[in-house]
Order: C-alpha cells, then structure tokens, then sequence
C-alpha cells in the first residue's frame, strides 16, 4: 500500500508572504500533525462503511507519524493474538490491481505446519456446530479446540484428506474438517486447493489522497495564521 503523495504549498493556498516563509516550517509541522490525526480517523470510518461487520481491532488499525513536513500514514502491521491488519487487509486494496489472493491465516499455516493439509482452510459459517461471534466470524476458541484436537489425532476432529497418513478408505465427506459429536461428524472447515481472489473493495492511496486534498489547505492556513497572531 506505499504511496507518495507531494504536496506544492504554494500551489495549495497561494503566494506565501515573507512571514509566512519563516514561519512555514513550524506550521507545516502542526498541520501535518493534524492531518495525519484526522487521515487516521477518517480511514477507520470508511473501513466501518465499506467492510463487512469490521472488528474493532481492524478500525483502529490505521496509524500515522509526524515527522517535520512528512507524515507517514499506515496500517498496524502486529497481529498479537492473530493476523496483522496490514496482512489481511492488502488484498482488499485497489493499490496493486485487484485479485489478489486471500491471506492464509496462522491457523491456516499450523495446519501446513503440522503437516494436516497445505490447502486453504474455510470457516463452515452457519453449519452446524460451528459457534460464531458477535461479528459472524468463527470464534477464536473454536479454532484453538481444532487445531489440538488434530494435534491430538484421538478421532475427535478429522481432516478429509490427512496429509499425516495414507489410507484407501474411501469416504463420500467433502474436503474438510470435521468434528465427531456422537455418531454424527459437523463440518467445522471446508477446504480449497488455492486461496481464493478477493475482491477490492478499498483503495488505501485514494481515499488518502483525497482527504488530504480537501483538508490539508485549510490545515496550513490555520496554522500559519496561529503562528502569525502571537
């Protein structure tokens, strides 16, 4: 998502006076704080409008540095307890061209670590046994119990297929993970050879772009008036 955009400031809100020039660097500096302040804003907001049922973790995942003149502007790219936004959001990114594939999830990764399966795992939403939150995602706990009940290879959570062994059984279940409760089996995961395009539905540069447009002249002129006041 790394985009430069410049900005001419004579271009943007007209001849500077010779006060103005010698006081341009520290107003500079303010309104690029308050531009970056309001870009991180203003991105949660349109992911909050344009992303389905968005986490919190994600709509504060904007962040921003002010440095002099600069402001460098960002998606977190720490994931502490999962996915990076930075990661998982690129590919929803109009920055690049669209398609572009589906992140694979840690989850995603232990299963090929642990040598389950290397195809791309997808959460069974709305089958039964398969517990969602308050986002219609599954929940993190579900995942934990998964991945070590496959760890623990004692029949309770299954892999069709299972890269671990060789077998000439054959089964008419879909691809999948699977859960035993009683006789019966509940599909947790499906699965899918290659992960799947996504589609694009934010452009990261762009709407930067424009707010900064719209906001960075009133910006400097605030803050040279500021300082030209004292």
């Amino acid at each position: 998502m790394a985009t430069q955009i410049t900005f001419d400031a004579e271009r943007i809100i007209g001849r500077l006076g010779i006060l103005e020039k010698a006081n341009f660097n520290y107003a500079g500096g303010q309104a690029m704080k308050r531009l970056g302040f309001g870009l991180r804003q203003h991105h949660g907001l349109q992911m909050a409008g344009r992303f389905e049922n968005p986490v919190a973790f994600t709509l504060a995942s904007p962040r921003y540095e002010a440095d002099g003149l600069q402001v460098r502007l960002y998606l977190n790219p720490d994931g502490p307890k999962g996915t990076a936004p930075a990661t998982y959001i690129y590919p929803t990114d109009a920055g690049g061209g669209g398609g572009k594939p589906a992140y694979l999830t840690r989850f995603g990764r232990a299963l090929s670590k642990l040598g389950v399966t290397s195809q791309f795992p997808i959460p069974n939403i709305g089958g039964r046994g398969v517990r969602t939150n308050a986002y219609g995602n599954m929940t993190p706990g579900q995942y934990q119990a998964t991945l070590a009940g496959l760890k623990r290879e004692d029949g309770t959570y299954i892999s069709i297929p299972d890269n671990r062994r060789t077998s000439t059984r054959r089964t008419t279940l879909k691809p999948g993970i699977y859960q035993r409760r009683g006789r019966g089996l509940s599909r947790l995961f499906g699965y899918l050879p290659a992960p799947p395009t996504v589609r694009t539905t934010y452009d990261f540069g762009s709407i930067t772009r424009r707010y900064a447009d719209q906001q960075l002249p009133k910006l400097l002129r605030e803050e040279l008036s500021k300082v030209l006041r004292r």
